[in-house]
């Protein structure tokens, strides 16, 4: 499932299902596939399609796929607005889950599939499954040694918006609604630029990404990028992904700003009280944030949400509007 920072509460189950683990961002460097390496090929649409999978299998779909199974949070909340939920034969058991889910009144009324049981996935006879580079081995072989055309991303699929927006680009080709897609991406976009605007000109603070785990979000995290997009200046960027830190380094680096996802939120009445870290000035000064896990830990166009949310704690006197994702 992928989706916000692995090592969170949220992320942890991020990187069971495809939508979550990735949340940090970066420098963009979206990998390239068959169906985003050139504009003339990506914009023509037709089947019988083969291309090659972010992994580098070949992937023949012999028509427009009509019965789709998604192995990631992150493909379900793509899915569901770029088809009609009568072509989502299973989405994954995190869809209907609100703490990782945006999507859970979309999906209620679809299976679910734990993402496990390749048996289950067959059981629906899908014609497109979207997986996850990092699932199980045995599932994805059964899967591909069964026939079902499988498109799998990789890890390095989800290191920043860029890579988001990459994703849900190739999402919309293979389903046939490249429109819909270019519109989420263009929505998302602009969703950014107007946060960006309203925070421009302001003092940006330094935020530290810190979760229970021990780990901070790095570069190559979305969570750099929506620290940056947000007006802020992630004081772990230095580090590379996501990396365990100790206390001396939090002293260090002397954020004003800690964020953590909701799911999480005890973990920062811990750091309000440690003795250890009472001269960090976002503890000495109360500004600790829990941010809504499902949108802290998105790796689909809901991303904008948590740039919003960043935002609002960072500058809560600037002029924000709150994005509308396109359903």
């Amino acid at each position: 499932m992928l989706k916000h920072g692995m090592f969170k509460g949220t992320a942890l189950a991020a990187a069971l299902a495809l939508s979550a683990m990735v949340s940090g961002c970066g420098t963009p460097h979206a990998t390239q596939n068959s169906l985003t390496s050139n504009s003339s090929a990506a914009s023509a649409i037709s089947y019988p399609m083969t291309v090659k999978d972010d992994m580098g299998n070949t992937v023949t779909l012999k028509h427009q796929p009509m019965r789709i199974v998604s192995g990631s949070e992150g493909t379900d909340e793509i899915l569901v607005s770029l088809v009609p939920r009568s072509r989502i034969a299973l989405v994954t058991t995190m869809a209907s889950n609100p703490e990782y889910s945006n999507v859970v009144a979309q999906v209620k009324g679809i299976p679910a599939w734990s993402g496990d049981d390749p048996e289950q996935a067959l059981a629906v006879h899908p014609d497109l499954v979207l997986e996850a580079g990092y699932v199980t081995k045995s599932v994805l072989d059964q899967l591909h040694q069964a026939g079902v055309p499988m498109y799998a991303f990789s890890l390095n699929d989800f290191n920043s918006i860029a890579d988001i927006e990459k994703n849900i680009l190739t999402v919309g080709r293979l389903v046939g609604e490249p429109a819909k897609a270019n519109a989420l991406v263009a929505n998302m976009k602009q969703d950014i630029t107007q946060i960006e605007g309203a925070v421009q000109g302001q003092p940006r603070p330094t935020v530290l990404d810190y979760g229970s785990y021990g780990y901070a979000a790095g570069r190559d995290t979305t969570v750099d990028d929506i620290i940056r997009d947000a007006g802020g200046v992630n004081v772990a960027h230095m580090l590379n992904g996501w990396q365990k830190i100790t206390d001396e380094q939090i002293v260090k680096w002397n954020p004003d700003v800690i964020i953590d996802s909701s799911d999480d939120a005890a973990f920062l009445k811990k750091l309000a009280s440690d003795p250890a870290l009472q001269s960090v000035t976002a503890v000495r000064e109360h500004h600790l944030y829990a941010i809504n896990s499902a949108d802290l830990s998105s790796v689909s166009q809901y991303v904008v949400r948590a740039v919003y949310d960043v935002a609002k704690v960072l500058h809560p006197t600037a002029h924000l509007k709150a994005p509308k994702v396109m359903a």
